[in-house]
């Protein structure tokens, strides 16, 4: 999610990992032959699976699926699915383009929303409509490092596994996503609608899909604390923040997985590969209509040449955007190849490379103010998504 703290994270680390103290937590985790019959506290009903899933283990997600099929109208031409990437405070882009495409009046009603990283935190309002633009052009436009992040060095040693606390970005979560706006997400998702967020268990080395619809419809405060977890969990660069501790049960251990940034295993996601789309479509007599994925990018994700310093610091930011380019471009080509395996059209559109202003900090409220009024003037515009087409690299 933080690209330029990610760089000075890694030489912090390099250089004090020889003398921070080691944390065990062998005797918290769930035990490594059966780790995937543990669930999170507090749901009765499947609210997650694995992406990379096989089989029955899919089960989970289907029934979130099938619920389109018991609320679709046969009269409409089709789904809409929104996919929302990770990138941090680029992050402003999404929001932007969201608002462009609310103000030409063409923006679908999603029927499903998915997110990642910084794409999870835009992903609710996305998937609530364009009554809350205002509400991500502000935290887009308004908000600042010190709003999102504190440093501790000191969490190095001993068992954060940080550099920075996710005190402030938690408590900015739980002021958005108050108990009114869970239960809005709740009543769409009743009517058949989906509400996907990406994290990754970082004990497996594994991607996980959070039904976030699903969990909403528990209405209790513990179910929404849980969903404002998983969303900083999604946020949560390893290294840079602290890993978000999510409890879990197989109804008689009690032990804990950890969760962090979901673009460590995925930088955007529809749905999972493995899964039968074309046969749930026929399933809902949508098979044969007009159906659409879209990719938003909040990334620049086309390549350009720049003279690199060989500066630690630089150096180390640009082979990690350098990382996040490729992984975005071979998650993109494999949503692409989903798309025409499952009768979808792909739109694609990323951070054009034309836009070369750089940020003065992690999260720089006049960088993200220029990149918000760029996502709009695109969104606006909507003639420049790249349609069933792979990624184009000038």
């Amino acid at each position: 999610m933080l690209r330029p703290i990610l760089a000075l994270c890694l030489s912090a680390v390099f250089a004090l990992s020889g003398c921070a103290a080691l944390y065990d937590r062998s005797a918290v985790v769930p035990p490594a032959d059966r780790y995937e019959e543990f669930q999170p506290v507090g749901f009765d009903r499947p609210i997650r699976m694995y992406d990379d899933a096989r089989g029955e283990d899919l089960e989970a997600l289907l029934g979130s699926y099938r619920d389109w099929a018991a609320h679709w109208p046969g009269s409409r031409r089709g789904l809409d699915i929104l996919a929302l990437s990770g990138g941090g405070q680029y992050g402003a882009f999404g929001a932007g383009v969201l608002a462009g495409w609310t103000e030409a009046g063409t923006r679908p009603r999603f029927d499903m929303v998915t997110g990642v990283s910084t794409g999870a935190l835009i992903a609710p309002f996305a998937f609530l409509g364009p009554d809350y633009d205002d509400r991500l052009k502000r935290f887009y436009t308004q908000t600042s490092t010190k709003d999102i992040l504190s440093i501790n060095i000191a969490g190095l040693f001993g068992g954060r596994g940080a550099v920075a606390s996710t005190a402030p970005l938690a408590a900015a979560i739980e002021r958005e996503l108050d108990a009114d706006l869970i239960r809005a997400i709740a009543r769409e998702a009743r009517s058949g609608r989906s509400l996907l967020i990406g994290t990754t268990n970082i004990d497996a080395e594994r991607p996980v899909i959070w039904d976030i619809g699903a969990m909403a419809q528990v209405d209790t405060p513990e179910a929404h604390a849980m969903i404002r977890r998983v969303l900083l969990a999604s946020a949560a660069i390893p290294i840079a923040f602290e890993p978000v501790r999510i409890p879990v049960t197989d109804g008689t251990l009690l032990r804990e997985e950890l969760h962090v940034d979901g673009g460590l295993t995925r930088q955007i996601f529809v749905y999972p590969g493995n899964l039968d789309m074309r046969r749930l479509l026929r399933e809902m007599g949508a098979s044969g209509k007009r159906n659409e994925i879209w990719l938003l990018q909040n990334q620049r994700i086309k390549r350009r040449f720049e003279a690199q310093s060989v500066g630690i610091a630089r150096m180390g930011k640009r082979t990690y955007d350098l990382l996040l380019q490729s992984q975005s471009i071979g998650d993109e080509d494999f949503i692409l190849s989903l798309a025409a395996r499952d009768g979808f059209n792909a739109h694609t559109l990323a951070i054009p490379a034309r836009f070369d202003a750089e940020p003065e900090e992690v999260f720089d409220p006049e960088f993200m103010g220029k990149l918000f009024d760029l996502g709009f003037e695109i969104g606006k515009s909507g003639d420049q998504w790249n349609r069933n087409a792979q990624r184009r690299f000038k």
